[in-house]
Formats: structure tokens, C-alpha cells, sequence
């Protein structure tokens, strides 16, 4: 896990599941993110880099594509930013897993009621064989589970 983040330009490949509700809102709201389609063993690359101080994570599920900037917040925080959105983050180690733990989410510079927001499980970690595992899915009100996936990545260069 620690080699992960520890890199500023890496290359990783593997295979993810990928799931979430099924109806039409949750289609368009993923399709707009570029969030994985619904399926089994998708191909999976991610690419990280530094940019501008930042860890930039580019992600690719099958045919679709996404990305997020990652930086410390000076609430002791990690922001991670999705087009407009800002979702907030505490960090925790336990049981060999990093778990990510939401705490608040904005709308440009607008914070948004956390009632409102979704419920988020995230957590990496090391597989079985020695990959780079990770899980996370995102609930939110009146749509579901908007995104979830769960796969296993390794180092392509």
C-alpha cells in the first residue's frame, strides 16, 4: 500500500467489478462523472501523478474514464475533488486496511448539508497475492448506490 502513494508517476493495471442501482438517474449521473459502467472483471488503469502539489489519480474501467485531485485540508483532512465536487476525508489504518472516512462534501466553495451527502465506504490495502487492492461504494438519498466498485491493481511500467 505504502508503494502506491509513495510514487508520483506510476502506471497500475488489473481488474475491477463494478456495480450500483440500476435506474436511470444513477446511469446519467455516472455517465456525466464518467464512472464505471455496471459489470464483472472490467479492466482497470490507473495512472498517478503530482501536479501542482497535488495527486491527481486518473482512472479507467472498461470504457470509461475519470479523475480526482487529492490534497491535505488544514482541518487535518485528505480533500479529494471531482469536477466541482469536494468530498472530505479522515485517514485511519486498522486490520492492514487504510479506510477512508467521510466527513463533509461542497459544491464549488458551497458546503453542503452532510444529510444530503452521501454515505461512503472506502478502504485499500494489500491483496491476498500481494496487489493493490481497494473498495468503495457511495449512497446517496432518493438515488442508491450511485458507484461501487472493488478490484485488485499492479504496477504496469
Amino acid at each position: 500500500m505504502r508503494d502506491f502513494h509513495d510514487h508520483a508517476h506510476q502506471h497500475y493495471r488489473g481488474t475491477a467489478f463494478s456495480g450500483g442501482a440500476r435506474h436511470w438517474l444513477a446511469g446519467l449521473i455516472r455517465s456525466w462523472f464518467g464512472f464505471p459502467d455496471l459489470g464483472a472483471a472490467q479492466d482497470v488503469e490507473i495512472w498517478l501523478s503530482l501536479v501542482e502539489g497535488r495527486d491527481r489519480w486518473q482512472r479507467r474501467f472498461g470504457a470509461r474514464r475519470f479523475a480526482s485531485s487529492f490534497f491535505p485540508a488544514p482541518d487535518g483532512t485528505l480533500d479529494e475533488r471531482f469536477s466541482p465536487f469536494r468530498f472530505g476525508f479522515r485517514l485511519r489504518v486498522e486490520n492492514d486496511r487504510m479506510y477512508w472516512d467521510f466527513e463533509r462534501w461542497s459544491f464549488m466553495a458551497l458546503p453542503l448539508p452532510r444529510i444530503l451527502g452521501p454515505r461512503i465506504e472506502t478502504w485499500e490495502g494489500e491483496s491476498d497475492d500481494g496487489g493493490f487492492e481497494f473498495y468503495s461504494h457511495a449512497d446517496f438519498p432518493l438515488i442508491g448506490r450511485l458507484v461501487q466498485y472493488h478490484g485488485v491493481v499492479r504496477p504496469a511500467d
